[in-house]
């Protein structure tokens, strides 16, 4: 079975054309995403290189030091320690410029963001998680709340639910199966059964509210973006912040104009796909 966002790691080892040596140097810079910080992103020494990618030490130095020359990681000799360079955001800038949704929805983000000064987000789905794709910040939002390619569990945010909403049963248990349930707050629901009826919940109303689920104080709403089956191909999320926002100003307010913006991006994507 595959999952939402594509093959299983199961499916994927077992593919004659897959390249594991490839995906032991991705799995190197899989390594610093894995070893952020609550205030940055950690420089890694060798060992703990090999510790978060799994590879013994002699393929980790192999696989970095290659990196490193190709660019895409810079060593600091004083210190030994190695960091991600500058050459690794041609990657996404890569992925963006060839992504005919994120174009289709930057415009309508922008008009969105700046009804009521919120944040207003596009994230696509990535396996078990949804992928920050698009950011348009508010002007206070703190750092890392600016910057896209922030991966987060599908199971208890927002967009998540309303991308899972749109599958089917079988796929929304698979992907409860595969996920890591640990809570990110102290608000997390990691009940499947009560992950299931939120799904359930965002089905009927065609929009999904969290609150507090993934980071504190926040009140999480998001919509789906669909493709001519019906399907989320993204969702559009705005996050807002207690005591400022309510749960009922957010559904007064935040809930048309998301819906809005939502089925505005779905149109047009629709018409060219």
């Amino acid at each position: 079975m595959t999952s939402i966002l594509g093959k299983s790691q199961k499916s994927r080892r077992s593919d004659t054309l897959y390249v594991g040596s490839l995906a032991k140097g991705f799995s190197v810079l899989q390594a610093f995403r894995k070893g952020q910080r609550e205030l940055g992103l950690a420089d890694l020494r060798l060992s703990e290189v090999a510790k978060l990618s799994g590879l013994d030490k002699s393929a980790a130095q192999r696989f970095t030091n290659t990196l490193v020359e190709l660019g895409y990681l810079e060593k600091d000799l004083r210190t030994r320690r190695y960091r991600p360079a500058l050459k690794l955001t041609e990657f996404y800038y890569t992925y963006l410029v060839s992504n005919r949704l994120a174009e289709i929805a930057m415009p309508r983000l922008i008009e969105a963001s700046n009804v009521y000064g919120t944040t207003v987000n596009l994230c696509e789905p990535s396996g078990t998680h949804v992928t920050y794709t698009i950011r348009v910040p508010h002007q206070k939002a703190f750092y890392r709340a600016t910057i896209p390619g922030r991966a987060m569990p599908a199971f208890c945010t927002a967009p998540g639910h309303a991308i899972l909403a749109t599958r089917t049963d079988e796929e929304v248990e698979q992907v409860l199966t595969e996920s890591d349930l640990t809570p990110m707050t102290s608000k997390t629901v990691t009940d499947p059964r009560k992950v299931r009826s939120l799904i359930k919940q965002t089905r009927k109303n065609g929009y999904s509210i969290t609150v507090e689920q993934s980071l504190p104080h926040e009140i999480s709403t998001a919509a789906p973006v669909l493709n001519s089956e019906r399907r989320a191909v993204a969702a559009v999320q705005i996050p807002v912040y207690m005591p400022h926002w309510t749960v009922e100003q957010v559904k007064e307010k935040v809930v048309p104009l998301i819906l809005e913006t939502a089925r505005a991006v779905s149109g047009s994507y629709f018409e060219e796909s």
